[in-house]
């Protein structure tokens, strides 16, 4: 069993109050904006977290994080999901996994936080720009972004800008239903890479010290996003959705600016 009371682990993993207060903000915000639009906590949280774990360890807490609180959400989404859509993307992004599992054993560590900059700013700027795919949705599509965002959970947990750009102009898919979507897509991809880190032992005693330290934040923030999304700033909606990627947008460029 892991030992959670390791004082010396946590000093280890946390030498200052304030860098443990940074990745608690990061933490907080990734989780409101994720709970309110249905996606973006990685976008936000991973290059907080990059900046002071490894690559791996990052991946494995966002996964772990999400995992946790997944279930607080379930229960309002399940009746609006798209379930054929959901599995059309799924199926597709379980054989992205190990695919982006190697990549991370791979590349420089410096090389994936400069990719996790140019990948959040660039997304940021491509939705504030308004720009939306307006093509066809169909097998083909559906696999390459499956497996590109399966690639991008195990390399960096931010699976979601494939997603985002391939679905948010759909004229079929209303808000609710695109943000059940985001929330069941996201919950069985978790299970799934969980399960796979898991039985490759990739899963370690400071990486559950981490998701344990930082998940009485995580959990706050969902309520706060749902209750966000359902209650107070539902008039406003697309003034949130717009701050909060001019917010990605600053992030990505302080990624990349480290």
């Amino acid at each position: 069993m892991f030992d959670f009371l390791d004082i010396g682990l946590w000093h280890q993993l946390f030498p200052s109050i304030p860098q443990f207060a940074l990745m608690c903000v990061g933490v907080l915000l990734a989780g409101t904006i994720r709970s309110f639009t249905g996606f973006g906590a990685g976008l936000v949280l991973a290059p907080v977290l990059s900046m002071f774990m490894a690559p791996a360890d990052m991946v494995v807490v966002l996964l772990l994080l999400n995992f946790a609180v997944s279930f607080q959400t379930l229960p309002g989404t399940w009746k609006t999901t798209d379930w054929k859509l959901v599995f059309s993307l799924t199926l597709p992004a379980m054989f992205g996994v190990p695919i982006g599992t190697w990549l991370v054993e791979w590349l420089d560590p410096s090389m994936i936080r400069r990719m996790l900059g140019v990948l959040v700013a660039g997304l940021a700027a491509i939705m504030l720009y308004g720009w939306r795919y307006k093509g066809q949705r169909g097998p083909i599509g559906d696999w390459i972004v499956g497996v590109s965002s399966g690639v991008l959970t195990s390399i960096a947990g931010v699976g979601g800008p494939p997603l985002v750009l391939y679905l948010l102009n759909a004229k079929d898919l209303s808000p609710v239903v695109l943000r059940s979507f985001f929330m069941m897509y996201f919950t069985m991809m978790q299970i799934v890479t969980v399960a796979y880190f898991m039985y490759n032992d990739l899963i370690n005693r400071a990486q559950i010290l981490y998701t344990a330290s930082f998940l009485p934040v995580y959990i706050v923030s969902t309520v706060l996003g749902t209750y966000l999304f359902t209650k107070a700033l539902k008039k406003s909606a697309d003034l949130i959705k717009r701050i909060s990627l001019w917010f990605l947008l600053l992030v990505g460029f302080v990624t990349l600016a480290i």
